[in-house]
Parts: structure tokens; C-alpha cells; sequence
């Protein structure tokens, strides 16, 4: 075990000489991947398939499949089991050859009030036949008010939980004044004026874009002659939201004010989901398996002025993470809104609903490799069956062709020699490399965030994603401590970190690393959010020391509830990442409770006239023949000063029985007040295996009584 310190960070930036730049290498170019799903005529995914059976076409041309990789979901062995469940998060343990990744993204910001229920009820049916063991989730909301990782199955909970507070955000269209998306975005970017300003309508009319992918209808669906705006005025008279007194000119101008006023609304909101799903795609970049993005939205329109459109749809086909667009208005068998005025208008609003408000969405999802579900109602059957997709996919990649640059687009077409089957790939790729690809998000990260420098891209990458890194060996766990103002509870983050992933800075006379820390701290029903970064040198008195962990901590203030805790070290010399997520619930302040034991085998040297300290650790395993300490504090307190405050503590084996037992006895209180206890459990005689150690306290002037139990290990001493 590494006997390390953590060196205060402003004395690591005063002090230490930046690091040697480490080695550059020439790049060269990679293979291309393409990961592709083949499914049946009744739409299920098709196993057994060979390198032999596919075809693959760059920009027309077949190319020679170098590799082939056939991943099967249900044929992948069953998930390691984690080192102690809810106590300790850790990247150590074997992951699953097959695991797949998505992220669950509601578009809130465009969900009606009401839609909510049928949203929670696809998202449940998704969590029990969708996802499978070892499945990692990200659920997140266009908001941005719910970003939180998970790994299935003990992560459904907290996603239903989340669930349960989705809120459909969309301003109600059943006003007098309503004008719909399609008819705002017509009237303000594809409506001529004919005085330049007027108000009359007439003018030149632009040339109507292209339907929804798929079709050659255009997206303009009115007759020659015909005019939106006008259209509009007669229902704003009928409505008697302009008075028919004034003069045609004035009810032109505020059918196009109001109809610039929702389009402005409709870009800017089409715009937050969009950056979710870029958010969503930079977490997922560089993450090995299938990736699958499921939007469940009530659409939004193909603006082609929207470049960001394109941008996303083309940092998806990058990443390899295919999109599949779910419409949560269902079977939409009439309009919705204010009743129209005839039959006519009737089913040009129904198509508006039905095609062109959900046409943006299509073209996402089609671009990337996923399908597009509207107008059913069978909402909990989509996002099953866009789940199920990836069961089973294929993995080909080829050397891609010269002639072309980095930033040149190429197609890319997926057959199957074999009739009836349907493939679904991604349509395209650039040949950006690692380095382009992190100098623009890099570009893009400081212009968002105004951060001078701003995180570098790999760490906020691994902040995002709740995939575990593992260059760097790593084990957390959260210590919830005392009371703080305004609410919050003190809790200590440890983390411990494989040394022998790390550079040695020092040589053998001081071995040192530097070390950045990161922790994002989320709370599950409030979406409040902690933060802590520091750059730190971490020192071991000689080399004999440099072994083992090195043990690195952070205190946040947090609120009530269960948080989760997202950690990343980097070795800032090597560039090594690990990252874990960690998951904890935080009590009330104020109530008669326990601490989190701290659990150790080593203690810290006493000074003159103070206790022992506990060493801080971040694990639950320790070794058979040694010893326990534990460390907790009785808060909450009520009675006076001289109260008597009792407790046990009993070390309890796998079938209940205590195998070591503290009896009752008084805790007296510190100078300060405080009343901690620490003591000592051998271990001689113990068998490897599970225990649980159970710590009971009591207020005898008030009776209360609480009780705290703590899972750890034994494990047999190493040879």
C-alpha cells in the first residue's frame, strides 16, 4: 500500500516544473468501422451472418472488408458480479464483450402536458424488455434538466424515478392567435412580400424545400396561387383576433409578427435538443459497441438553414451512434388546436402534424443508421423495438480509398447478398482524425463554457459518459459526514488510484505523479449540481512506497436524496484516464443518525496528545489474518452536553451470526462536542468471504435509536 500525500494545488502550480512533453508519433490512417444491423421481413434482427454475405460501397465503389465482427447481446456471457454493491465504485472488474451503449433522450421542451404518462410508460417497458444486463444508459432531457448515467439492471430505479418528474414543456397551442411550426416557418422564411414590407402578401415565394426523406412531394403542399399568410388572416378574422374594421395590411403584419415570434421559438428549441444529442454523441465518441440514441419527441421541422442540423447528424455518423426518432403524439387521427375552418384545411393541418413537424427528426435518424416511428400509438413497442435492433449487429471495417481529404464526405452503402433482409448502417463518414476531432471540441468546450483553458476534451468526455475508463485503475467511495448550512450534508469522496498505471515524475530517490482530479456530483430529484477540479502532485516517500493506491479525496456539500458522483483521474504526463461513477444516498441533516464508518486497516500515526486518525481508503476488502478499524460519529444530538450516547458494534458473517462484537457502552463527547468512536476488530480466525459490519447507537435521554450496517470483505492474505 502507497504511503502518498496530496500536495495542495496551489503549492503544484507554484512549485513544479510542467512536465516533459510526452513522445509524438506520425498518425497514420485507421480502418474504417461501420457497424450495421440486418434484420428480417418482420423486422427482427438476423444472426449467423459471414463476411462473405455482405457488400460494402464507398462513394460507389465495393471495398474489401479487412476485419468482420459479429456481436450477439443474448449469446454474451452473464456480467461479472461489482466488488460491494452501493458501497464501492470500481473500474477493475471484467466488462461484458458485448455490452451496448444508448442514451434515452425526451425531448421535454417539445412535449405537450399530458404526454407525460405514456412517455414513462415506453420508458418502463424499455427498462424490463428492452435493456439487458451490462446495457449502459444515459437519460437525459432536451431541458438539460436530467443528465444522469446508469448501468442496467441497477439503474432502473433512478430512471424511473427520473421519469417520474418529466414535465411536458411545450407552450399550448389552443389559442386564438395559434399558428403551427410548419405555417410559422413558411410564412417567415418562404412568404414573399409584395411592398418589400407592406404587409401584403404575394410577393415572390422561394422555392419550396424537399419533402420529408423518402418522399418527392415538396414540403410545400399549398396549390399555385395560394398563400399561407392569407390563409392565416381568414382564420384570425374568423377568430376575431383582428378586427375586421382594419384594413387587410394590418392583420398581414401581425399574422407575420406572430408567426415570426413562434418560429424564433421553434429554431431556438429545435437547437437545445439538438445540442443534447451532440452532448450525447461526444460522451459516446471512442466508446467501443453498439451505440444507440433514442429520441422520444414530438418532431421537429427540416430546416436547412439550421446548419447544426447537419452538423449533428454528421458528428453521429462520426461516432458511429445510430439515431431512432419515436413520435410521442401517436395515432394522430384528427387535427389538434383550434377547429379549422373547413374539410380542406383540416388535412393540410393533419399532414403538417403528421409529416412536416416531425420531417427534421427523420432525416436525423435515416441519416444515421436508425428509423424514424410516427403516427402509431404503439409508443411502448418503438422504443422496444429500437432496442432490439441491437441484439445483434455486425462490425465490418475496411481501409478506406485515397483521393480524397480528411474533411472530404464519403457514402457508404451496406448490402446483404441475401434477398429479403433490410440493412441498416450509417450513410456516410469523414476522415477526421483523433486530433481534428479534439481540437475542434476543444475550440468548441472554451467558446460554450467561457473557460480559459477549458477542460481538456478527454476529461470532459469522460465527465459526460457514464462509459468506465480504465487506463487507470480506480475505486471510490462516498463518506457522508457532518451537517453543513443550508441544508446540505458533508460527504467525502475517496478515491484510490493504481499506481502502476501512473508515470513516475520522480525517479526512484522521490517518486511522484501529477494527477488531475475531477468530480461532478448530481443530485437524482433535483438535478442540482456539484463540481470539483484541482491538479495535484502526489508524493511517496521512497520507492519502496511506490506500490499499491495512491489516495486522493474531495469534499463536497450535498443536498439530501441520492446523489451520484462522477470521477476522473488523469495521469497528466501519460494522458491516462480512469473514470467510474459512484452512487450514494445522502440523509436528512438534523435527524439522530450515524456517519459513514470509515473502514481501514491502517491508522495514522497519533501526535502528542490527539487520537488515532483512521488512513483513508477507498475500498471494502481487506485481508484475512489482519485487522479492522472503524470509525464513526453519533449526530444529531439533542439532549444536553452530558447526555448519555451508547453504541455497538458487531462484525456479523454471511449467515448473521456476530463473529466479533464491541458491546454497549457510553461514547464520551470530545472537547469539541463531537462524539466519534474508533476501534479495532482482528481478523485472525476469520474465514474469506462476505461480512456485514452493523454499528448501533442510542440516546438514552430520548430513546432514539438508529442503526447503520456496512457490507465488506475478507479476502485471503497474498503469498
Amino acid at each position: 500500500m502507497a504511503r502518498a500525500a496530496v500536495v495542495p494545488a496551489a503549492l503544484v502550480l507554484l512549485a513544479a516544473a510542467p512536465p516533459p512533453e510526452p513522445p509524438r508519433f506520425a498518425s497514420r490512417v485507421e480502418l474504417v468501422t461501420v457497424d450495421a444491423v440486418v434484420l428480417d421481413r418482420a423486422g427482427a434482427p438476423v444472426r449467423g451472418l459471414t463476411a462473405d454475405d455482405f457488400l460494402l460501397y464507398e462513394d460507389g465503389q465495393l471495398q474489401s472488408v479487412a476485419s468482420f465482427e459479429a456481436i450477439d447481446v443474448e449469446q454474451a456471457p452473464p456480467r461479472p458480479r461489482p466488488p460491494i454493491a452501493g458501497v464501492v465504485a470500481s473500474n477493475e472488474r471484467e466488462r461484458p464483450t458485448a455490452g451496448r451503449s444508448f442514451v434515452l433522450l425526451v425531448d421535454d421542451m417539445s412535449l405537450t402536458p399530458g404526454r407525460e404518462h405514456d412517455v414513462r410508460r415506453a420508458i418502463a417497458r424499455l427498462l424490463d424488455q428492452g435493456l439487458r444486463d451490462g446495457d449502459e444508459l444515459v437519460f437525459a432531457t432536451s431541458s438539460q434538466d436530467v443528465w444522469w448515467t446508469v448501468q442496467m439492471p441497477e439503474g432502473r430505479e433512478d430512471v424511473m424515478a427520473l421519469a417520474g418528474r418529466l414535465l411536458g414543456r411545450r407552450l399550448s397551442e389552443n389559442t386564438a392567435d395559434a399558428i403551427s411550426e410548419w405555417e410559422a416557418f413558411r410564412i417567415t422564411h418562404y412568404e414573399g412580400i409584395e411592398d418589400g414590407g407592406g404587409g401584403m402578401p404575394g410577393g415572390p415565394v422561394a422555392p419550396a424545400p424537399a419533402g420529408p426523406p423518402g418522399t418527392t412531394a415538396p414540403m410545400n403542399p399549398i396549390a399555385p396561387g395560394s398563400n399561407i399568410t392569407e390563409r392565416i388572416r381568414q382564420r384570425f378574422l374568423q377568430r376575431r383576433v383582428c378586427d375586421p374594421l382594419q384594413t387587410p395590411a394590418a392583420c398581414y403584419v401581425m399574422v407575420r409578427s406572430r408567426a415570426q415570434q413562434i418560429d424564433a421559438r421553434r429554431r431556438n428549441r429545435t437547437r437545445d435538443v439538438l445540442s443534447v444529442v451532440d452532448r450525447a454523441v461526444f460522451a459516446l465518441t471512442g466508446v467501443r459497441g453498439r451505440k444507440s440514441l433514442l429520441l422520444l419527441t414530438e418532431g421537429f421541422l427540416s430546416d436547412s438553414e439550421l446548419g447544426v442540423v447537419q452538423e449533428v447528424a454528421g458528428r453521429c455518423r462520426e461516432a458511429n451512434v445510430a439515431v431512432y426518432a419515436i413520435d410521442v403524439r401517436g395515432l394522430i387521427a384528427g387535427t389538434e388546436g383550434p377547429a379549422s375552418p373547413n374539410p380542406g384545411e383540416a388535412l393540410l393541418m393533419r399532414t403538417e402534424q403528421v409529416e412536416f413537424a416531425f420531417a427534421g427528426s427523420v432525416g436525423l435518424a435515416e441519416d444515421t443508421g436508425g428509423f424514424a416511428l410516427r403516427n402509431t400509438n404503439d409508443l411502448e413497442g418503438g422504443t422496444v423495438r429500437a432496442a432490439a435492433e441491437s441484439r445483434v449487429h455486425y462490425l465490418l471495417a475496411y481501409a478506406p480509398p485515397p483521393g480524397k481529404s480528411s474533411l472530404d464526405w464519403r457514402r457508404v452503402r451496406v448490402e446483404v447478398k441475401r434477398p429479403g433482409l433490410t440493412v441498416r448502417a450509417r450513410k456516410g463518414y469523414t476522415l477526421r482524425n483523433a486530433a481534428d476531432i479534439a481540437a475542434a471540441e476543444e475550440a468548441k468546450l472554451a467558446a460554450s463554457r467561457g473557460q480559459a483553458p477549458p477542460l481538456p476534451v478527454d476529461v470532459a468526455r469522460a465527465m459526460t459518459s457514464g462509459h468506465e475508463y480504465t487506463a487507470v485503475p480506480l475505486r471510490a467511495v462516498a463518506y457522508v459526514l457532518e451537517d453543513r448550512p443550508g441544508g446540505r450534508v458533508k460527504t467525502l469522496i475517496a478515491v484510490e488510484a493504481g499506481v502502476g498505471a501512473l508515470a513516475n515524475l520522480g525517479g526512484d530517490d522521490k517518486p511522484r505523479a501529477a494527477l488531475s482530479l475531477a468530480i461532478t456530483a448530481a443530485h437524482r430529484d433535483t438535478g442540482r449540481i456539484a463540481h470539483a477540479v484541482e491538479m495535484a502532485q502526489v508524493e511517496a516517500q521512497d520507492r519502496n512506497a511506490w506500490d499499491g493506491w495512491l489516495v486522493l479525496s474531495r469534499a463536497l456539500d450535498l443536498s439530501p436524496g441520492v446523489n451520484q458522483a462522477r470521477v476522473v483521474v488523469r495521469d497528466e504526463f501519460l494522458g491516462r484516464l480512469g473514470a467510474v461513477t459512484l452512487r450514494f444516498e445522502v440523509p436528512k441533516p438534523g435527524t439522530f443518525r450515524l456517519s459513514s464508518p470509515m473502514l481501514t486497516d491502517r491508522v495514522m500515526p497519533a501526535a502528542a496528545g490527539s487520537p488515532s486518525r483512521p488512513a483513508l481508503v477507498a475500498r471494502r476488502e481487506f485481508p484475512a489474518g489482519g485487522q479492522v478499524f472503524c470509525q464513526y460519529e453519533v449526530l444529531g444530538v439533542r439532549s444536553t452536553p452530558a447526555a448519555v450516547i451508547e453504541s455497538s458494534v458487531e462484525l456479523r458473517a454471511s449467515d448473521g451470526l456476530a463473529v466479533r462484537r464491541a458491546a454497549l457502552s457510553p461514547i464520551a463527547p470530545m472537547a469539541d462536542g463531537r462524539r466519534v468512536r474508533l476501534m479495532a476488530f482482528p481478523l485472525g480466525g476469520l474465514r474469506a468471504g462476505e461480512y456485514t459490519m452493523v454499528i448501533r447507537a442510542v440516546d438514552r435521554a430520548t430513546g432514539q435509536v438508529v442503526e447503520k450496517s456496512e457490507p465488506l470483505r475478507i479476502v485471503p492474505r497474498a503469498s
